[in-house]
């Protein structure tokens, strides 16, 4: 395809993706890297310990033996890493390298490290996936073994997906250490591979305070591959946003986004438009906003989202907030099921439009076979200035339907982000109306 006149210089650059980590581990030093990984294994095994008490004393005691560390010392070990984990990542890169640095290594390692709870139980699953990675990663190096091993143990406990485990990602990757399996040279990234792999390591772990079945170590890998690529940049929004603008009806829309006045968009959105969105590499509305910056950058996206948000919960938490920001547009990707949340969606969108706040939302998010809500007939909505932008049949008639739900039935894949994404793009640079042509 020729290239587009409208590719702004530097493109190419801006969407480069990196391979690995910018720092490699040669580059840091080993002992003190050896400090911090450890230190995140024994904090996070602390956690689960507290976790293993529904477990019953008897399991607790013979595969998660606390070594008599009390309670308080082990609340005090989780509190440690996450303090540790939010210190800017630049400069736990620059301690690690031997730099000049304002992180203080030692405020937090020295007493999770001198802790005396110990992870030794062959059947722990740190443990279980330390043996399996060093059967199928053979020439890593023990380091890196823990490092992966690392980022599953907190993968396994899913209720820290959005905060700890993105830290986690984010610092490792940072300092150069390999964040999913393929780093190792260990080959597979579809989902029966992970679920093959899965079945191995299940059968091998003990009694845990989290699901160890195929399905859910499965669900980890597939968790590891999508944001072990985001953070180490070999697949985030930079790089679908540079596919995306390979597609011609995207080309030709760049000029009529670049003409755009400047816009506040605002997106009340739930986790489909979220950056650490987990079943994709990158969601539809930070591979947009990234665009925005290049062809628009005048205009400003601001997101105000909650995991499975509803409209009723829109309207307690950011109902007055996007109101005092005063965008020009709002976005609604909500679940507007019943008649509470379709009260809430009414109420909203009569406020913001009495603001003189346009208001827009998709027609479907198909197949996400719980967005019910007819928006062009209900009542509730039909006689609102609701522009409802129609994607459904588009979504319908894609040749890559069948690969759009993910493993929990519920998020969606890549190929539905990136469909969106072209939409959505079309729709703010006005290449394409509420009823496509």
């Amino acid at each position: 395809m020729k290239k587009s006149s409208f590719l702004p210089t530097g493109l190419l650059g801006f969407f480069c993706s990196l391979a690995y980590a910018q720092q490699g581990v040669k580059t840091m030093d080993k002992a003190k890297i050896e400090a911090f990984v450890d230190a995140n294994i024994k904090a996070v095994h602390a956690y689960e310990v507290l976790a293993s008490k529904k477990l019953g004393e008897k399991i607790r005691s013979k595969y998660w033996n606390t070594a008599g560390v009390p309670d308080a010392e082990l609340k005090k070990l989780v509190e440690l890493q996450k303090a540790m984990l939010a210190e800017p990542v630049s400069e736990i890169a620059a301690w690690a390298a031997g730099e000049k640095s304002v992180f203080d290594g030692s405020k937090h390692l020295d007493f999770i490290n001198a802790s005396k709870l110990t992870s030794e139980n062959p059947k722990l699953p740190l443990n279980v996936w330390l043996d399996w990675l060093k059967i199928k990663a053979p020439t890593s190096s023990q380091i890196e073994r823990k490092t992966v091993a690392n980022i599953q143990q907190v993968l396994s406990e899913v209720e820290r997906d959005g905060d700890l485990l993105q830290d986690l990602f984010r610092v490792y990757a940072k300092i150069g250490l390999p964040v999913l399996t393929g780093q190792l040279g260990i080959t597979g990234e579809t989902d029966e591979d992970f679920l093959a792999w899965g079945t191995e390591i299940s059968e091998n772990i003990g009694f845990t305070p989290y699901s160890k079945d195929p399905e859910a170590v499965q669900m980890a890998f597939r968790k590891m591959y999508n944001w072990g690529r985001r953070f180490t940049g070999l697949r985030d929004k930079f790089v679908l946003g540079k596919e995306l603008l390979s597609l011609p009806e995207v080309t030709t829309a760049i000029p009529l986004f670049a003409k755009q006045p400047q816009r506040k968009i605002a997106v009340i959105g739930h986790s489909f438009t979220m950056e650490t969105h987990w079943s994709t590499p990158a969601s539809f509305i930070p591979i947009v906003t990234e665009l925005t910056k290049l062809y628009n950058p005048k205009s400003e996206f601001k997101y105000f989202q909650q995991g499975g948000m509803s409209a009723v919960t829109a309207q307690r938490l950011f109902y007055s907030p996007v109101l005092e920001w005063k965008p020009d547009l709002v976005v609604f990707v909500i679940m507007g099921e019943g008649p509470e949340n379709r009260k809430a969606l009414r109420e909203m969108i009569l406020g913001y439009t009495a603001a003189g706040i346009k208001c827009c939302i998709f027609d479907s998010l198909w197949p996400a076979d719980w967005d019910l809500l007819p928006k062009g007939s209900d009542p509730e909505l039909k006689d609102l200035k609701l522009n409802i932008i129609e994607v459904k049949k588009i979504l319908e008639a894609s040749p890559e339907k069948e690969k759009f739900k993910c493993l929990d039935g519920i998020h969606l894949t890549e190929p539905w982000h990136m469909l969106m994404a072209r939409e959505w793009f079309k729709y703010l640079a006005g290449a394409r109306k509420e009823k496509p042509e």
